[in-house]
């Protein structure tokens, strides 16, 4: 990484001492006057003279804490300014002699010093986590060495004030930084990875045959009859995406009113056992009892009439 910074500087150096020759016929619309910088019609300052006290008389809010960076003489080339960072978000590239002040939320906040020579954009790469009280002020000195490696150390006021004293206002910082709300404000620790698993998705209709049997004219699931209902669970849980469809069905014996009406009883049992003993988000069952009206064997024998008293789940993919 050193031999890195070491190259950019001497790239970035070369360019500029090139465009010392002509950078008037080169570059036109750009002037750099002492402090003053103008691109075409728009001029700012780079570092400006200000009383430091005046800063510190304003009232910090109970839920935020003021931080003043202060970096040390060092006279080293603008590529080894310093790439304050809080929360790994920007707040400026500072440089030597100069000082800025920034407000952010109390409570933890992770702090950083970086060379902007490296051009990696690594706002954590040397981060430290500091633990700021609302309505305080905070003093931070950075060292920058000449290779670009970055010290970041939290002093008293003591020390700092007199340094201040000594030190410009750097006014050209890109604060994104935004206290407002701070109870609300929840800052991220380490960048997050988010890994989406994928769910197994139903490619096809399935339908289950529960075997749950009813005594005669009743509607009560019996838990000798749960087991079913069980394997009837754990597949829609496996499948999270999947809905059901309870089916009732009965014999030819008795009307059509009261078999329709006896089936959806029974769906409806089966429906409340399987959401409120094995937890199926209701919104994914759905019941209906279709009486007499599909038999799957002859009513004319016992056999028959015993395998159109049935009770399935069809199972399938929810659409989207």
């Amino acid at each position: 990484m050193k031999l890195l910074l070491k190259k950019n500087m001497v790239a970035i150096i070369l360019p500029i001492a090139l465009f010392g020759v002509s950078s008037c016929t080169m570059i036109s619309g750009i002037d750099n006057d002492g402090d003053s910088r103008r691109i075409d019609g728009v001029v700012w300052n780079n570092q400006v003279d200000t009383d430091i006290n005046t800063i510190l008389e304003t009232e910090v809010a109970a839920d935020e804490a003021r931080l003043v960076f202060m970096r040390k003489n060092d006279g080293h080339t603008e590529q080894t300014s310093a790439n304050i960072a809080i929360n790994n978000r920007f707040q400026t590239s500072l440089h030597a002699n100069n000082y800025t002040v920034v407000e952010s939320c109390a409570g933890t906040n992770q702090l950083s010093a970086h060379a902007t020579g490296f051009k990696n954009n690594d706002l954590l790469a040397d981060k430290t986590d500091y633990e700021l009280t609302g309505a305080q002020t905070y003093f931070f000195q950075v060292s920058m060495s000449e290779r670009g490696k970055s010290t970041l150390e939290q002093i008293s006021s003591d020390v700092a004030l007199p340094l201040l004293n000594n030190k410009r206002y750097q006014s050209h910082q890109i604060s994104r930084v935004i206290p407002n709300n701070c109870n609300t404000l929840v800052f991220i620790q380490q960048p997050t990875r988010v890994i989406v698993e994928q769910k197994p998705v139903l490619t096809e209709k399935v339908i289950i045959d529960l075997e749950v049997l009813f005594e005669t004219d009743k509607a009560r699931v019996r838990q000798d009859y749960y087991s079913k209902i069980v394997e009837l669970a754990e597949f829609m849980t496996q499948y999270p995406n999947t809905v059901v469809t309870i089916e009732g069905h009965t014999d030819s014996r008795g009307s059509d009113d009261y078999n329709q009406d006896l089936s959806q009883r029974r769906v409806n049992a089966v429906k409340k056992v399987l959401i409120e003993k094995f937890n199926i988000p209701a919104e994914r069952v759905n019941a209906i009892g279709y009486g007499e009206l599909q038999p799957r064997a002859s009513n004319e024998s016992a056999k028959g009439r015993q395998l159109n008293r049935r009770v399935v789940a069809v199972i399938e993919e929810r659409n989207q």
